[in-house]
């Protein structure tokens, strides 16, 4: 006899006879249930006619995983095949579900079948902590994870190849790096590897892999170059840190007030004083007879002057606009930062397009020169001419390409002065009424 089982006499309750008469039947209790003690239990009665009840033990088991693999931590190359698998037990069976920690399944890639899980092509965005999780909502669920680590080569992304920058200023210079295992990095300036100096220092952080240049010179400008190895590969990236003036982004409104005239302003970043600018503007003609040429020109057609039925017409209006630099321009310009190092990089500046034709849209583009050369020709912007003449909106004069609200509020000190000769040229005037009467 199984000392877990035992047979014990229950009292009854009989049925029509007066309160607390009762009879004897028997309970079969089972202590520590197992797995085994699952199945059919049959209480047989000994009466005339044999009668019998059967009880169904049906015994409850929590999940539990039997089977990872690989246990805890797969090595894949990049492009391979990779498989997962995870086996659990239970009753009532378990559902095995996988998921990604801290993260989401790659998508497209995974396929799960029954209790694998597949990837075909394994990339650096597979790398990670996988979860196999089995439920049959019997207790706690059962989770085991699996560390898959992808092998590549580096694979460099350049956050910005193109660095605006000038003389005293600090730039830094930034690949971002994805290798496994771990990459070495080295800079180059054109063929020169870098090391580390007062004025050029290395850093890392994570990924991202950085150049840092303080107190920039006319020989740091130029091309560089981030080499990432490892015993897989290698990978380059490309940047170019230079003066020239960052890309000019017009902000005036693309619908004018006059109908022959349009004050257009523009703003550029330089780190040294604009030298000139080099406006570009004509009519938008339709849609349909424009096209656009390699270097970002614009041309048109016209299919009523040409043999062929097509021919190029309205052609840019170029106009220089140099910056002004006479007495008053470099007194204010003194106060924004032009002295020794700029410190206000940011120009505006507008400029007044006469002889156009009323209610016309036209269309415009720019260049900046600073002494380090012209920039990039900005995108194209387009306006429209007034129908009829209306009065602007209050808006901020602009003195030689700086507002006027720049203009002050960068030359505190020549306002200072200007108060105290208007106050030193009152004072005289008083004297001269109130004082020099009276000594005579």
């Amino acid at each position: 006899m199984n000392p877990r089982i035992r047979l014990m006499p229950s009292p009854i309750a009989t049925p029509g006879t007066s309160t607390g008469s009762t009879s004897h039947g028997y309970n079969l209790e089972i202590k520590d249930v197992r797995t085994s003690d699952a199945g059919d239990y049959v209480c047989q009665l000994g009466t005339i006619v044999p009668r019998e009840i059967v009880h169904t033990l049906e015994v409850m088991i929590p999940p539990k995983i039997d089977f990872v693999s690989p246990p805890s931590r797969l090595d894949a190359s990049k492009g391979s095949a990779i498989r997962l698998e995870c086996r659990a037990s239970g009753n009532p069976q378990p559902k095995v579900i996988w998921t990604r920690k801290n993260n989401v399944m790659p998508n497209g890639e995974a396929n799960v079948t029954g209790n694998v899980l597949e990837i075909m092509h394994a990339t650096r965005h597979t790398a990670g902590h996988y979860r196999c999780t089995a439920d049959n909502r019997v207790g706690q669920t059962d989770t085991r994870e699996i560390f898959v680590n992808v092998l590549y080569a580096p694979d460099i992304e350049v956050e910005r190849g193109f660095i605006h920058t000038g003389v005293g200023f600090e730039a830094q210079l930034t690949c971002v790096v994805h290798a496994e295992p771990q990459p070495h990095v080295i800079w180059y300036k054109d063929t020169t590897q870098l090391g580390t100096t007062e004025q050029h220092s290395q850093q890392n952080r994570g990924n991202k892999y950085s150049l840092i240049i303080r107190n920039v010179t006319y020989s740091d400008l130029g091309n560089y170059t981030c080499q990432a190895s490892n015993s897989l590969g290698r990978d380059r990236g490309y940047l170019t840190l230079s003066g020239i003036p960052s890309i000019c982004f017009f902000d005036s409104p693309t619908l004018g007030h006059y109908r022959d005239q349009y004050n257009i302003t523009w703003t550029v970043q330089s780190y040294s004083p604009i030298r000139e600018y080099r406006l570009f503007y004509r009519k938008q003609l339709a849609k349909s007879y424009m096209y656009h040429d390699k270097e970002n020109q614009i041309f048109s057609a016209n299919k009523y002057n040409s043999p062929y039925g097509l021919g190029l017409e309205n052609q840019w209006e170029n106009v220089v606009i140099p910056e002004v630099y006479d007495e008053q321009g470099l007194r204010y310009r003194s106060f924004a930062g032009y002295e020794h190092v700029q410190t206000n990089t940011r120009h505006r500046r507008s400029f007044l397009i006469k002889g156009l034709t009323p209610a016309t849209n036209y269309e415009a583009k720019l260049q900046a020169r600073n002494e380090h050369g012209w920039n990039k020709l900005s995108s194209i912007f387009h306006f429209t001419t007034a129908s009829e003449d209306q009065e602007p909106s209050a808006q901020p004069a602009v003195l030689h390409g700086l507002l006027d609200k720049e203009f002050f509020s960068s030359s505190n000190q020549l306002k200072s002065t200007l108060f105290s000769i208007a106050f030193s040229i009152f004072s005289t005037f008083l004297l001269t009424i109130f004082v020099l009467p009276s000594s005579t």
